[in-house]
């Protein structure tokens, strides 16, 4: 604060400079009229010509002289001009910003919805008078020590600075449009949002990378959950008149400030894809245990039959490729009668690679070993045309197998 002993307009002392924010200087003073303390905010004016500087000021002091009755809405007394640059007194509210409170760190989603119920119950009583406030951000909130929230800066953006923050624009104010109630609603989002996150969803490093984000990027909700989610996502539509109303939102938010929201979980849906995890269907259950039981067998097939153990203790190329085949076929479909406990699709392809393998390396071997499968008996012959009959099967019961699974809860 710095002391500062001044008088404008005849009537109003400027007592102490409480802040400001590098487009208005906000004042601490008093009506020497009546004899009671006012806030005063100055905003200097750009380098405008002498007619435009005028037209500034006109439309400031008309749509400041807007009345809102409401009780989270602070009242405007006076607009004044000293040497060229106007002055609004209202009252004077024991308050921070909503901004220096954020400042110190993300604010806790109750007070967060309980600062948002009261400001958006000002907005819904400014439209209804028909005033748009335009420039709805941190910065215009007050919030007392006992939780009261109250907006201001009425009229200010639209008579001085029509282009408002840019990070708190709407889309279509981007686009060019004048700004509306659903503009405000979309501010008021990107605020609460703000306070809750701990910074702006869409600020970047430059401001036509700002409204870039505006328009196209959708903000990121980290630590807002539950009720005030809601409400904030329906206020952050992008299209305007998809945004949700304060008649909806303010008993949304007056649940999520009494502490009614509560984080929601992902849940799963009734029915998920095979590569979801669940509970396993009878026929997958059937099909893994079939499988698994066809690997062993194989294997057993392989070492007891076609000696697969000496892999490597003959070089014809037959042999050597159908016992390697056999053994890495048996492993396959033990491997894939186990994923098909798990996630069916993979489950079913590994599973017919596998018996497809079994039953080209079992007819590769006899037919290296023995010469095919005549009539002149050969030992394990009949294990090995059992081992075809199970690998056919196997390829086609495998695919009956529902590729959805029971979800779990």
């Amino acid at each position: 604060m710095t002391a500062v002993s001044r008088t404008i307009a005849e009537r109003y002392a400027l007592l102490e400079k409480l802040g400001g924010d590098g487009t208005a200087v906000l004042w601490r003073g008093e009506d020497g009229r009546e004899g009671r303390p006012v806030a005063i905010k100055e905003l200097p004016l750009p380098a405008l010509d002498e007619p435009t500087r005028a037209a500034a000021v006109e439309r400031l002091k008309r749509d400041t002289a807007a009345v809102v009755d409401h009780p989270s809405v602070v009242p405007v007394h006076d607009v004044v001009v000293a040497d060229g640059t106007p002055f609004i007194v209202m009252d004077l509210v024991d308050a921070r910003t909503l901004e220096d409170l954020a400042s110190s760190g993300p604010l806790p989603p109750r007070l967060t919805a309980e600062i948002g119920k009261q400001v958006l119950g000002a907005l819904a009583a400014a439209h209804a008078a028909g005033v748009v406030h335009g420039d709805v951000r941190p910065a215009n909130i007050l919030v007392s020590a006992d939780g009261t929230a109250r907006l201001t800066g009425f009229g200010i953006a639209q008579a001085l600075d029509p282009t408002g923050s840019p990070a708190f624009l709407a889309p279509e104010r981007i686009a060019g449009h004048e700004g509306t109630p659903h503009s405000d609603l979309w501010s008021l989002g990107v605020t609460l949002l703000s306070a809750t996150e701990g910074a702006n969803p869409f600020r970047r490093e430059n401001v036509a990378a700002t409204l870039y984000a505006v328009v196209n990027d959708q903000p990121v909700f980290s630590r807002t959950y539950g009720t005030l989610a809601d409400v904030l996502r329906g206020l952050l539509a992008k299209a305007p008149h998809a945004r949700m109303l304060p008649d909806h939102a303010i008993p949304m938010l007056a649940l999520a400030a009494n502490g009614a929201e509560t984080p929601v979980p992902v849940l799963p849906s009734p029915q998920r894809p095979a590569t979801g995890i669940g509970t396993p269907s009878t026929a997958a259950t059937l099909a893994g245990a079939a499988g698994i039981l066809f690997g062993f067998y194989l294997l057993g097939d392989a070492m007891m039959i076609h000696g697969a153990y000496a892999l490597f203790d003959v070089h014809w190329p037959p042999i050597l490729l159908g016992r390697l085949g056999i053994i890495l076929a048996g492993i396959g479909a033990v491997i894939g009668g186990g994923v098909l406990f798990v996630r069916v699709r993979p489950g079913q392809v590994l599973a017919t690679v596998s018996a497809s393998l079994a039953m080209i390396c079992v007819v590769l071997l006899n037919v290296a070993e023995w010469g095919g499968f005549g009539e002149a008996p050969q030992p394990g012959l009949t294990l090995d045309i059992l081992v075809l009959a199970l690998a056919l099967v196997l390829t086609i019961a495998v695919w009956f197998v529902p590729a959805r699974r029971t979800a779990v809860g």
